[in-house]
């Protein structure tokens, strides 16, 4: 069974960091109508392992910290994302490697340490909202695109995080065991591994 495991965490990796050579500006439809245009504003974010890791990793640490911690941090993300929106015009390429590291260190935190604390919680999911926004938006000018484009983009990064969170919670509340927390704890630290190994790739191609 555990060399399953490895076979299949080699294969995602390999996947992941295939998807990952495409670091450059997403690059959008023009002329679609509003729901075509939303929908390819949210997969910028649900489609690209570069944003998806992180907000899946920082879904787990939020509920690993409290049951409810999603719906307590969101207000914190939704502000990062607001800042990340009105900054991404001015930002370069290196916030693409950038958000993988801070994805690792996120998923990292949610694997090691035993209990989270308010700041941390807080912190992490301000400067993932950030980040999310930066590289979903990078190379684009302001006000650019079509507004149902931003949209999907917003929608898609609260939907990541809470992707991560829910999923972590319904693991919580419907295998009441005290494995069920390490399961969540090891899924954190294969989001780490996937996510350093995309790191080092990214890093040896220059970004």
């Amino acid at each position: 069974m555990p060399s399953v495991h490895r076979t299949l965490g080699a294969a995602l990796s390999a996947a992941l960091l295939f998807a990952a050579s495409e670091a450059h500006a997403h690059s959008f439809g023009a002329g679609t109508d509003a729901f075509a245009s939303f929908v390819e504003g949210a997969n910028a974010v649900l489609f690209s392992p570069i944003s998806l890791l992180p907000c899946l990793s920082l879904g787990l640490l939020l509920t690993l910290w409290q049951v409810e911690g999603m719906l307590k941090a969101w207000p914190v993300l939704f502000i990062g994302h607001v800042i990340g929106f009105v900054l991404a015009p001015q930002v370069g390429l290196w916030v693409i490697p950038t958000l993988v590291v801070l994805g690792a260190a996120i998923a990292s935190l949610a694997a090691l340490l035993p209990r989270h604390m308010k700041a941390e919680v807080y912190g992490l999911s301000f400067v993932t909202g950030l980040m999310t926004m930066l590289v979903s938006l990078e190379g684009h000018a302001w006000m650019e695109l079509a507004w149902t484009i931003y949209l999907g983009i917003f929608v898609a990064a609260s939907f990541a995080v809470a992707a991560g969170a829910g999923l972590a919670r319904l693991a919580l509340e419907q295998i009441t065991s005290q494995w069920t927390i390490i399961a969540i704890r090891v899924a954190a630290s294969w989001l780490a591994a996937m996510q350093l190994l995309m790191a080092a790739f990214l890093f040896n191609t220059g970004g």
